[in-house]
This record gives C-alpha cells, sequence and structure tokens, in this order.
C-alpha cells in the first residue's frame, strides 16, 4: 500500500473505490473528527475507520455502516489517547492535534 501523510500523519491509502465521502465540514460534526478526520471504508460486508499508517499502528475502529464504525472509532481514540504507550506516534499526534487551538495555528 501506498501511505500518504495528512497535517503531518502518515494515513495508510485505501483504495479510492472503497472510500466512503464522510463531509467533516458539516455543522454537527464533533470537533474530534472535524480535526483528525480519519479514512472510512468498505471492507468486505463492514465498514472501518482508521487514523493512522496501517491497521496495526492505527486507531480502527469497525462496524456495519459507516456511521457505527465512526462511534467504534471514537471509543477506541478515547481509549487509546487515556493512557498512551510512549513510543505511540498515533496517540501523540492526535493529543497534540486536539490541544491546539486556533490561536496556535494565526
Amino acid at each position: 500500500m501506498v501511505k500518504q501523510t495528512i497535517n503531518d500523519m502518515i494515513q495508510m491509502t485505501i483504495d479510492p473505490e472503497l472510500v466512503v465521502n464522510i463531509d467533516f465540514t458539516k455543522a454537527e460534526v464533533n470537533r474530534t473528527l472535524k480535526n483528525l478526520q480519519p479514512v472510512v471504508y468498505r471492507n468486505g460486508d463492514k465498514f472501518n475507520c482508521l487514523l493512522g499508517p496501517d491497521l496495526e499502528l492505527g486507531i480502527l475502529g469497525t462496524g456495519s455502516s459507516p456511521e457505527e464504525a465512526i462511534y467504534n472509532w471514537e471509543a477506541k481514540l478515547r481509549e487509546r489517547i487515556q493512557d498512551p504507550a510512549e513510543d505511540d506516534e498515533v496517540s501523540e499526534f492526535v493529543i497534540d492535534t486536539l490541544r491546539m487551538t486556533k490561536d496556535d495555528v494565526w
């Protein structure tokens, strides 16, 4: 698989035909999803939601619908950043991204 970099995070590239287009700019989308924008894609008859370089190192949520995969991903994200391993670059990226304010950018 070819990797791509999104916001300084190496993100696993998924076959574009499998990717589910999620509009992270909608008003009802929470801040975490807007900022991190994990990729949601079809995996057989299930859906995955992933942030990270691969399935092992990344944060992965699964479900029978895109919404269920995102919900599961958010739960896995909370678990992962609650007590991150010292060398967990994905957790570090998430924590840094969520701490950033608009003042840090401007």
